[in-house]
């Protein structure tokens, strides 16, 4: 091989560092032969033009050269992870709905700060971060007060996202670990700034020593882990504008360690304090929650994409290192002088973090298992800073939507070298492929590969599925039991009005049988209840639109009175509900799920030869207020 086809093979991955810089000094003749042109088979490969050249297109990552490196790219493959549930808010987008539109658009979000806020330095930035509803989480008002903002808002977008993967119930609890424990998902976040803190520390006085919100950011996930009674891993992950993206990684070795059933990935940065507010930077947050890919489809969610593989590392400044410990002489030499030059590549540019990112990169490829050329789109803070500005911690959880999105949609939205959206054409021969990149202001560096997901030939949606699983001659329930719950009277009436624009609005809905069963199974039964048998949607809609104007009737445990009857301890009370549900009595079972019984779904759906399934629906509502330090709303 020629300098020019090494440092390609470089560049693309198919060569690591140091079988690059051995093959360019002249002493890779094993490596030559190990990472040679044959094997490859594809697009590409087999004999170079006429004349008797060569063309230098290998599609075989070089095969593992340890019992380590083996089983990685093993595990890689067997245990893809699934993107099952999303949620997030950016400035000028309240959801993921606005946010896709938006870059749909290629509508950039810089703005004033927001009324109330000190300073004019145009930004990108969210509205009312002051307001959260501390009622549907259970938190005293004025303990919420003392809460970091960025804390609050990522507990509304944290059970957003599970609500999006239809998790909150019992799906949620049939999360197990390996010893049986339920609610077995991990909690992996980070967050940008302490500015809420600093605000507060304005305000104590030694006369006057008022309490101050809790400094660090690990009570992020440890907060939402306890109020939903999550069994997994949960930590707070902090290396700047990376962090979303080493959070995501090390959530995916969780999942593949058998840690946890399911993991939650999330960031968010507010900028409170003067001192963080600079031209061009940003706010945000979002939040995904990762399954195996195997146990996705099991358990019949929504796979918005797959994550093929992910890697991080520290992108060291080429040259000898400057502290103790420095590298040889001759590694030193070969990095920055033969290596060093691959990554401009053949057009000339870097790789925006030098070296070290492109090998975090080539590292991610390798673990994905794919050619850098099946991969047709790159997101990064580059491609987001129009929409989210220089937003630390939450940059790539925007870059990461932002990919999720264009896979699932098969839409390329407007971005650097691309002045429009465009249909993203491909998919025959192999998935669609995203790189998301990003590189923290220390030098951790860190990539995620993505996929789109491709069900197998002859395979349905979880929808379709839902629709027709039901036992051979046995006809479509002429009605459905449709359930709906909520902390508080008027939690349930919004959200009651929520559905019922949902359903009589002019977009598509999902098939009443697969929104009842989606509602039954994935979502979490709370003290305020509304349940309604209907024959179809337009019945439904009226029911919901009566109670939204009426407020009646409903069941209301908050008081107490829940099972009156006790019939919850009892044993007979499962085949009992089994029973009736197999009988098509849905109004004796809508009564007794109004009284408070724990009434097991997902049983009775597979007692009826059907399983639990998963549909994107609106999310509760938060009914949200102003909570902010001695109540000092204008802070906000």
């Amino acid at each position: 091989m020629d300098e020019k086809e090494v440092l390609t093979r470089f560049k693309n991955g198919h060569l690591d560092r140091v079988q690059a810089a051995a093959l360019l000094t002249g002493s890779g003749a094993a490596t030559a032969a190990r990472a040679g042109t044959g094997g490859g088979a594809g697009p590409g490969a087999g004999a170079g033009p006429a004349g008797g050249g060569t063309v230098p297109v290998p599609v075989a990552f070089p095969r593992p050269d340890t019992p380590r490196e083996r089983t990685a790219e093993r595990a890689s493959a067997a245990e893809r992870i699934a993107v099952v549930g999303m949620a997030g808010r950016y400035p000028g987008a309240g959801d993921l709905g606005s946010f896709w539109r938006q870059a749909r658009a290629g509508h950039g979000s810089a703005a004033a700060p927001p009324a109330g806020r000190p300073g004019d330095e145009r930004g990108h930035y969210l509205e009312r971060v002051q307001d959260f509803d501390a009622e549907f989480f259970g938190i005293d008002a004025a303990e919420a007060a003392l809460m970091d903002p960025q804390e609050r808002l990522f507990l509304e977008t944290a059970w957003e996202a599970l609500e999006d993967a239809g998790c909150t119930g019992g799906r949620l609890d049939a999360l197990t670990s390996a010893d049986g424990t339920p609610r077995s998902v991990g909690v992996f976040t980070c967050a940008g700034t302490a500015d809420y803190a600093l605000l507060a520390a304005r305000s104590w006085t030694r006369e006057r020593p008022v309490r101050l919100p809790r400094g660090g950011h690990w009570s992020l996930p440890n907060r939402f882990s306890a109020l939903a009674g999550l069994t997994g891993p949960s930590q707070s992950v902090d290396t700047a504008e990376s962090s979303v993206l080493v959070a995501l990684h090390l959530a995916a070795a969780a999942l593949r360690a058998g840690e946890c059933a399911a993991a939650l990935v999330g960031g968010v940065q507010l900028l409170l304090h003067p001192s963080s507010r600079r031209p061009g930077a940003g706010e945000g947050v979002g939040a995904l929650l990762l399954k195996p890919l195997a146990r996705a489809l099991a358990d019949g969610d929504t796979v918005h994409c797959v994550i093929r593989g992910s890697a991080v590392g520290h992108s060291a400044a080429g040259g000898p290192a400057a502290g103790p410990g420095r590298w040889s002489r001759a590694v030193a030499g070969a990095d920055a002088g033969a290596v060093a030059g691959a990554d401009a590549g053949a057009d000339g540019r870097d790789g925006g973090g030098g070296d070290g990112e492109q090998r975090v990169l080539r590292a991610a490829l390798r673990a994905a298992g794919v050619d850098a050329s099946t991969v047709a789109l790159h997101e990064d803070a580059d491609s987001v800073r129009a929409f989210v500005g220089e937003a630390g911690a939450v940059t790539a959880a925007a870059a990461l939507t932002r990919a999720v999105l264009q896979l699932s949609h098969r839409v390329l939205v407007p971005g650097p070298g691309r002045p429009e959206a465009q249909a993203w054409h491909g998919g025959e021969q192999e998935p669609r492929r995203a790189s998301v990149g990003a590189h923290g202001a220390g030098g951790s560096a860190a990539h995620v590969i993505l996929e789109e997901y491709l069900p197998a030939e002859g395979a349905e949606s979880a929808a379709g599925a839902a629709g027709a699983a039901r036992p051979a001659g046995e006809a479509r329930p002429a009605a459905e039991l449709f359930v709906l719950s909520a902390p508080t009277p008027a939690h349930l009436t919004a959200t009651a009005r929520r559905f019922a624009g949902l359903l009589a609005g002019p977009g598509p809905v999902p098939e009443l049988g697969v929104l009842a069963r989606a509602l039954r199974t994935g979502r979490a039964a709370m003290d305020c209840r509304f349940a309604a048998v209907v024959g179809d949607t337009g019945e439904l809609v009226a029911a919901l639109e009566r109670f939204a104007a009426d407020g009646g009737p409903y069941a209301d445990l908050r008081g107490g009175g829940c099972d009156p009857l006790d019939m919850g301890a009892v044993p007979e009370t499962a085949d009992y509900l089994a029973a009736l549900w197999r009988a098509g009595h849905l109004q004796q079972v809508r009564s007794l799920w109004l009284s408070g019984l724990d009434v097991d779904w997902a049983a009775l759906e597979q007692a009826r030869g059907a399983g639990a399934v998963a549909v994107p629906l609106p999310a509760s509502a938060f009914l949200r207020t102003p909570l902010w330090l001695g109540g000092e709303e204008e802070r906000a």
